[in-house]
Formats: structure tokens, C-alpha cells, sequence
């Protein structure tokens, strides 16, 4: 990393970064989008990419050690180590820009419909959750986004918002360890990222904190308004990300 973030931009990003992982603590997925496009008016791409892995295990940790984690549907990590294997071999190949509206379009679309009561549920669940998890594995190599295609599915197939919750929080730490664990390996994570992550990590802490007392006040109603309002917004950073308006 050449030079390094000022104190300045530190402080305008902490409470960026707090409000986002109380996005993150609410609905269980969330905090990487939002964040992605605003540490990169700071921090070279690869080192927004590191940053982020670290900031996402530390908040993991903490689901870890105080939240009750779902480890089920087993079609969706199959599918999923499917997508990352496609997305490692097409990486490059296939245009970003292009994936990353048509991905960013269709999901907004589709959590906009689910948000007005609009539902698509299938018969044969374990294909579409297999393929939801392909899709992920494969957005998350090629665009970083590889949490709101499941929720979708997970929505649309009619489970509870608290178990969607409890569900992607799990496969969120699966995924984010083993890339946090490929990027030590090879020497990603320098040691001026970790400056920044230490001065950066007492926001994910507190957001763990107040975003727990958010949810405690949460009926399973909201909370499946409030996951579908993330995938939404979500969905529409993307298409704004590669539509050209964030170079």
C-alpha cells in the first residue's frame, strides 16, 4: 500500500463503518457492499478487499461467541464451492461490468417484488438453493457480493426471516474465513491494513453491541422487511458500481 489513509479519512470512515455493521448485525449480511464503494475513494481495490475480510471476521468472531449459528442446507455450500471454483477459472475472462448490472438489476427487481408480497416459491427446493449458492460463490470471486442471491432464495422459498438471519451468518463465516485464511497465506494483509483495521475494529464491536438491541426489538415481520430492504439497496450499489458512475 503506498502512503496510507490519514487520520482525517479515519475519522470520517468510523462512523461509516458502525453504521454499517449495524446493518450487518441486523439482517446478517449487508456491511461489504455498502462499505466497498466508500473505502475505495481511500484505499487501492485489493487493499478495500483485505480491509474488509478483516473487519467481517471480527464481527464474525463475535456472532461466533454470543449468537445462536444455523448450519443446514447443505445444497447451498455445495453450490457454493462450485461458484467459487467457476468464478476462480472465468475470473478475467467474463466482463465485471456486465455480470455485475445484469446480477445487481435482476436482484432488485426481484427483492422489490418480494418486498410488495410477490412470491416465486418452487416446488424442487434443493436445485434452486443449490444454484442460489452457485450464483453466491460466483459473485463473490467476481464482484465481492455473495450474500443477497441466498437470501433471496431463502425469502422466496418462504423460511422465517430469523433462521434466513441465523443461516447466512453462518455461511458468511465459512466463506470469510477461508478467504481471510488464502490472503495471510499469500502475504496479502500488510501491516499498514492492520493499522487501519485496529483503529477501525472498536466500531464493529460497538455495532455488535447496538445492532443486537435493534433486532431484540424486532418482530419477524420487520425483520424480513428490513433483510429485503438490504438486498434492494444492495442490489442497486451494484448496478451503480458498474454502470460506470463510481470509477
Amino acid at each position: 500500500m503506498e502512503g496510507g489513509m490519514d487520520t482525517y479519512a479515519l475519522v470520517l470512515l468510523f462512523p461509516l463503518v458502525f453504521l454499517a455493521f449495524n446493518v450487518r448485525v441486523v439482517t446478517g449480511f449487508g456491511s461489504a457492499i455498502l462499505l466497498s464503494p466508500l473505502l475505495s475513494n481511500f484505499l487501492p481495490p485489493k487493499d478495500v478487499v483485505v480491509l474488509m475480510i478483516l473487519l467481517e471476521s471480527l464481527i464474525n468472531l463475535n456472532f461466533l461467541l454470543r449468537e445462536r449459528i444455523t448450519l443446514r442446507l447443505g445444497e447451498v455450500y455445495a453450490g457454493g464451492f462450485v461458484g467459487i471454483m467457476a468464478g476462480m477459472a472465468l475470473f478475467g475472462a467474463l466482463s465485471q461490468r456486465l455480470i455485475g448490472l445484469g446480477i445487481g438489476a435482476g436482484m432488485a427487481v426481484l427483492s422489490a417484488l418480494m418486498m410488495r408480497g410477490v412470491r416465486f416459491e418452487v416446488r424442487r427446493e434443493r436445485p434452486l438453493l443449490f444454484f442460489s449458492g452457485l450464483i453466491s460463490g460466483l459473485m463473490g470471486v467476481l464482484t465481492g457480493v455473495n450474500g443477497p442471491q441466498i437470501v433471496l432464495a431463502l425469502s422466496n422459498q418462504g423460511y422465517d426471516a430469523k433462521f434466513i438471519r441465523s443461516f447466512i451468518i453462518a455461511y458468511l463465516i465459512i466463506i470469510d474465513t477461508l478467504i481471510l485464511l488464502l490472503f495471510i497465506a499469500l502475504g496479502y494483509v500488510s501491516w499498514e491494513i492492520v493499522r487501519i483495521f485496529a483503529i477501525l475494529s472498536p466500531a464493529v464491536i460497538l455495532a455488535h453491541l447496538t445492532g443486537r438491541r435493534l433486532l431484540g426489538r424486532m418482530d419477524s415481520h420487520s425483520l424480513r422487511k428490513a433483510v429485503l430492504s438490504v438486498v434492494l439497496a444492495s442490489s442497486l450499489v451494484l448496478v451503480v458500481r458498474y454502470s460506470g458512475v463510481w470509477a
